[in-house]
C-alpha cells in the first residue's frame, strides 16, 4: 500500500509495526515525519492498524507487506520487496517475534524451531542484508528488540531467553565492531521488561505467570517505545526500557545467585 510518492522522506521498517511495540514505536516515528514500512503476518491486523494510524497521523506515508518472517528466506523478501519500492530504509527496527512457556521437553518441536527462526534467524539475516545495503549509502540505524530475558536463566521459557540473549550479544558485539572500523551504520538493542498490555502472554500461554503483574520488572507498550526512542537520539547502544526494569537489573547484577534463582523462579511461576 503506498499513500505517498518519491523518496526524500527518511524512511523506518518495522517489523510486526501493526502491533505492540512496534505500533507503539510507529507513533513515535510518524509524529517525526517519517515514511513507515510494516512487515507483519495478518494481513487484516496491518489493514486495521494502518486505519487507526492514518486516523491519528492523516499525511502518514505508509506501506504495508503481509509475510511471515518466521520462514527461512524471509528477510530476503523483505529487501527486495524495498527495492521493488525504490525507498532505501534509513533505520530497521528488528520487532517481530513471539515467546513460548512451559516444560522444556513437551513443548511442540515445531513452534519452537518457528520461534528461533523469527526470533533470532531471521533478525540476524535482516541485519545482515540492511547493513550492507546502508553501509553502501553511508548511513544507517538498525534497532534490535531484545528483552529483559535476555540478561537472566528463565526457567519455562528457555528458548525465548536464549533467542533474546543471541540478539543483544550480536548486536552489542556488532556495534563494537562497527564502532572499530569507523562505520557510519550504528546498531542499537532494546531490552523491554515483560509487558502486561500486548498480545504476547496470551499467545506464549503466559496468563496467570506473576512477572506480568509484578511490580519488580512489568512495563508498557507506550514506556518502551518512548525509552527506546529517546535511547536512539541519545545514540545508546543497549537501551533498557521502564524504570522498574532498569532497577531491577542492578539488584539483580549484585544478587548473590541463588537469591537470582529464587526471585526468577517466584516469578515465572503462574497463580492459582
Amino acid at each position: 500500500m503506498d499513500d505517498q510518492s518519491g523518496t526524500s522522506l527518511k524512511t523506518v521498517l518495522i517489523t510486526g509495526g501493526s502491533s505492540g511495540i512496534g505500533y507503539a514505536l510507529t507513533r513515535w516515528f510518524a509524529r517525526d515525519g517519517y515514511r513507515i514500512l510494516w512487515v507483519s503476518k495478518p494481513a487484516d491486523e496491518l489493514e486495521m492498524a494502518s486505519i487507526e494510524l492514518k486516523k491519528e497521523f492523516p499525511y502518514v506515508a505508509l506501506h504495508y507487506l503481509a509475510l511471515d518472517l518466521a520462514v527461512p528466506n524471509a528477510a530476503q523478501a523483505v529487501l527486495e520487496w524495498t527495492k521493488e519500492l525504490d525507498i532505501p530504509v534509513n533505520i530497521l527496527v528488528n520487532n517481530a517475534g513471539f515467546g513460548t512457556y512451559g516444560h522444556f521437553e513437551k513443548m511442540p518441536l515445531a513452534t519452537e524451531l518457528s520461534m528461533i527462526q523469527l526470533n533470532a534467524a531471521t533478525v540476524y539475516e535482516l541485519t545482515h542484508l540492511f547493513l550492507r545495503e546502508m553501509e553502501t549509502h553511508g548511513h544507517g540505524k538498525i534497532v534490535n528488540i531484545s528483552s529483559a530475558a535476555s540478561y537472566v536463566p528463565m526457567p519455562y521459557s528457555s528458548i525465548y531467553a536464549g533467542t533474546k540473549a543471541f540478539v543483544r550479544q550480536m548486536t552489542e558485539s556488532l556495534a563494537w565492531e562497527l564502532h572499530d572500523r569507523n562505520s557510519l551504520v550504528k546498531v542499537y538493542a532494546v531490552c523491554p521488561g515483560p509487558l502486561a498490555d500486548t498480545k504476547f502472554q496470551q499467545q506464549a500461554g503466559m496468563m496467570g505467570v506473576r512477572t506480568f503483574k509484578s511490580i519488580m520488572a512489568s512495563t508498557t507498550v507506550e514506556e518502551v517505545a518512548r525509552d527506546a526512542y529517546r535511547g536512539l537520539q541519545k545514540n545508546k547502544t543497549i537501551i533498557r526500557t521502564g524504570l522498574a526494569f532498569r532497577i531491577n537489573y542492578w539488584v539483580a547484577k549484585f544478587s548473590p545467585e541463588f537469591l537470582a534463582r529464587w526471585i526468577v523462579l517466584r516469578e515465572m511461576a503462574k497463580k492459582g
